[in-house]
């Protein structure tokens, strides 16, 4: 048996580590030192083949919790797990030291997406706190459509689920004295989510294992998931469906608007544009709940100013804000609406000779669904010329999610904009 362990188990105070998971795969750690994560895993493997899932790697494969809200929990045992789980993937979160993840950071070289590298390249410096808990609550934290308010869902182990919509509404009608209601039909459809694999690599120094801190798991805990965000908030953008999430501005369904002030190479956002792409949500939409657009576009909106004596010289009123303390920062909205920024959104939109256009997009999130499974298949190698030169190990993980919306005319595009 691959995976064997002795001595006790399921001790629910014990953390999780994945780093211990990863040491143990490669050998640097023997069972006796990863018995949480050797338990974990064949508990994991247990429920999921009652279910009928097996992991794509079969032996091989180590799994992982990714959320544990999301796990089969339709009978005592799939319960239990779930929140002794979501105990051990937390249990070390007080023990975790900033002052000790800065240094571990900056010996193994952990301030680049490609972990172990000891130059800022790839991804730049790693701006926020590590944190320990749950995958999930990391990568959530970091993903656009999540902040944004969108709808998130078990996928079930069979990798499929359906959402029933309504897309024509019955019909009313006034009626005289015995006079027959006109009969009405409403029309349905659904929203078939099928689970799409994300892969996660991350390469390390194999110094991180040998440190086994809670600060260096949550270093590779927040990497993993930050990785996984940035990937999966591009495709519920942009996606052309099929192997990967379908894009939200590629459905049909949604609402257009051209903006105020178009040109051969782009067009510029207006103030009244923004009325605008408000009127194309549906009734039963009664606010949206963001506003999702670039970083540089977000700044240009809230640094354009109206001309004041002569023709273009931008010393008028701000356009998109009150003017303010000129030391304070801008708003984090856009008329009432939370702007979520993200550098996910393209900035290669093209219009004529204009090839760095960007879109604003804005919704009622809600409607937006995200399905995912609450385990990750994970696999750990050490193996291959450069792993094997640097020392290096090579995590992978597969995450199984899928993203579409309830209804597409929740949603709005203003497309080929320039960033002015």
């Amino acid at each position: 048996m691959p995976w064997a362990t002795s001595g006790p188990v399921g001790q629910d105070s014990a953390g999780y580590s994945v780093l211990k998971a990863a040491a143990y795969a490669l050998g640097f750690v023997g069972p006796d030192q990863a018995k949480e994560e050797i338990h974990t895993h064949h508990q994991l493997r247990e429920l999921y083949a009652g279910y009928g899932f097996n992991p794509h790697h079969g032996q091989q494969s180590f799994l992982v919790p990714l959320a544990s809200a999301h796990l089969p929990a339709f009978e005592p045992q799939g319960l239990r797990l779930r929140d002794e789980l979501r105990q051990k993937m937390t249990a070390q979160a007080k023990k975790f030291d900033p002052d000790e993840a800065d240094w571990i950071g900056r010996r193994a070289g952990l301030r680049a997406k490609a972990l172990g590298t000891t130059v800022l390249t790839d991804g730049g410096t790693l701006v926020q706190q590590f944190v320990l808990g749950e995958l999930i609550e990391l990568q959530r934290a970091m993903e656009v459509f999540s902040t944004a308010g969108a709808r998130e869902v078990a996928l079930p182990p069979n990798g499929r689920v359906s959402f029933p919509k309504l897309t024509a509404a019955s019909t009313a009608y006034w009626v005289g004295e015995g006079t027959a209601i006109t009969e009405s039909q409403p029309a349905t459809d659904k929203l078939d989510l099928t689970a799409k694999k994300l892969g996660v690599f991350v390469k390390m120094n194999n110094e991180l294992l040998r440190f086994a801190s809670p600060s260096a798991e949550a270093l590779v805990r927040y990497d993993m998931a930050r990785a996984a965000a940035l990937r999966a908030d591009l495709a519920m953008l942009e996606g052309s469906g099929a192997t990967q999430i379908k894009g939200v501005i590629t459905y049909a369904g949604i609402g257009t608007v051209t903006a105020g002030v178009t040109g051969a190479n782009g067009d510029t956002f207006q103030p009244a544009d923004v009325a605008l792409m408000e009127a194309k949500l549906p009734d039963a939409v009664e606010a949206p709940t963001a506003w999702v657009m670039r970083k540089p576009m977000f700044a240009a909106l809230m640094n354009r100013r109206a001309d004041a004596v002569t023709a273009a010289d931008g010393k008028g009123p701000f356009l998109f804000r009150d003017a303010g303390s000129p030391a304070a920062a801008p708003p984090a909205e856009l008329y009432g609406t939370r702007v979520v920024r993200s550098t996910q959104v393209s900035g290669a939109r093209v219009k004529g000779a204009g090839n760095t256009l960007t879109y604003i997009l804005l919704g009622y999130f809600p409607d937006w669904v995200i399905a995912r499974m609450g385990v990750m298949e994970f696999l750990a190698s050490g193996l291959g010329d450069t792993a094997l030169q640097n020392d290096m190990t090579y995590l992978r993980g597969i995450q199984h999610i899928d993203a579409g919306p309830r209804q597409p005319a929740s949603f709005v595009l203003c497309d080929q904009l320039l960033v002015a």
